[in-house]
């Protein structure tokens, strides 16, 4: 008698329309719109809330310009969903704009091209005198040559995650944070049940769903593979800067095709410098490193001198050091002891189905 209520503790069942994996933009996002529509949903997170990509990132809410050299259909949705945003979401964003500026050196026939590239994406880009872009941000280059403005923006991704959240659970979804996927029972190519964890307390569940959402982003291939799927993900993580003041008003972007250490994103009292892209194959593997953070630093130089280099870089090499080989686990460091944080920036793409 004493086994079978142990086991009726351990073990609990749920039923559901929709089970989403994973408590980050997208699964937050999509709970609320299955919400509003009527549809009971379940989202599991093996953390908290955006845990994952959508917490570790620099907020910026892109226009779509930085990407309509190389991948134009990017580009259009960028934009296209960067409208969306403003509409339902105004209040979890800051409409700063943004400047695409270029220096002497840059390439002047991808200056050239860039408006008609902009245009051919349907991303408006507006040129800018040079006196009239030291006017609009101070911190830019005298070495200047081009400026384009775009509609860029800043996006706070808690704040947007977590109001979906809300949303999705006054609408009857539910949200079970700190619960590991552990397994699917599957039945003619069908899962049938998912197999849960609560991560603190040990507790079983069974979610029984008529249709499972593969939300988990980085970590969609590990979901993926416990079904029987194999699908292949290319991991990057990338180094940021996030500084004690905010250096601009607006985004700014290297007028160039896209590179490491090209952006700059105001996000309330604070920039955020970077980042840096670097393929990794352990999704634990991503503690910043001094050379990531000299990239950043000498490539911010060439476009806004507001710091000396020779102070900058020694420091921030030194602290980055200490935070690699002392403390392994962290991946930020205190704005309150340093003129600026570390902090690591997630990424991840499909490879194959």
């Amino acid at each position: 008698m004493g086994q079978d209520h142990h086991e009726t503790r351990i073990m609990t069942a749920l039923r559901a329309n929709v089970l989403v994996i994973g408590g980050g933009a997208t699964g937050t996002g999509l709970a609320r719109d299955l919400a509003l529509r009527g549809i009971h949903t379940v989202v599991v997170e093996k953390a908290d809330l955006n845990a994952g990509a959508s917490g570790a990132n620099h907020g910026l809410l892109h226009s779509g310009a930085r990407y309509v050299a190389g991948d134009a259909q990017s580009a259009r949705h960028c934009y296209e969903e960067g409208q969306i945003l403003r509409r339902l979401a105004s209040h979890c964003l800051e409409d700063t704009g943004g400047l695409f500026a270029a220096v002497q050196g840059d390439d002047e026939n991808y200056i050239a091209d860039f408006p008609g590239l902009c245009a051919r994406c349907g991303i408006p880009a507006r040129p800018v005198d040079i006196r009239q872009a030291w006017e609009m941000e101070p911190a830019l280059s005298k070495t200047m040559i081009a400026a384009f403005e775009v509609p860029d923006a800043t996006v706070d991704p808690f704040k947007l995650s977590l109001e979906n959240m809300a949303h999705a659970c006054h609408l009857a979804a539910r949200l079970t944070p700190q619960t590991r996927v552990v397994g699917f029972a599957c039945r003619h190519a069908r899962i049938q049940r998912t197999h849960v964890v609560d991560t603190r307390s040990g507790i079983k569940t069974v979610i029984e769903a008529d249709e499972v959402v593969n939300a988990a982003g980085a970590w969609s291939g590990q979901i993926a593979a416990m079904a029987g799927i194999t699908l292949e993900i290319i991991y990057s993580k990338g180094t940021l800067l996030i500084t004690q003041r905010r250096f601009t008003d607006r985004v700014i972007n290297r007028l160039r095709k896209p590179a490491n250490a090209d952006i700059i994103v105001p996000g309330g009292t604070v920039s955020v410098l970077g980042t840096t892209s670097l393929r990794v194959d352990d999704l634990e593997d991503i503690a910043p490193t001094p050379a990531e953070v000299d990239t950043i630093v000498r490539k911010r130089l060439s476009s806004f001198p507001f710091w000396k280099k020779h102070e900058s870089c020694a420091l921030m090499r030194e602290c980055v050091r200490w935070c690699v080989n002392a403390a392994p686990a962290m991946t930020a460091l205190s704005a309150a002891t340093y003129p600026f944080s570390i902090t690591v920036s997630m990424g991840s793409k499909t490879s194959s189905r």
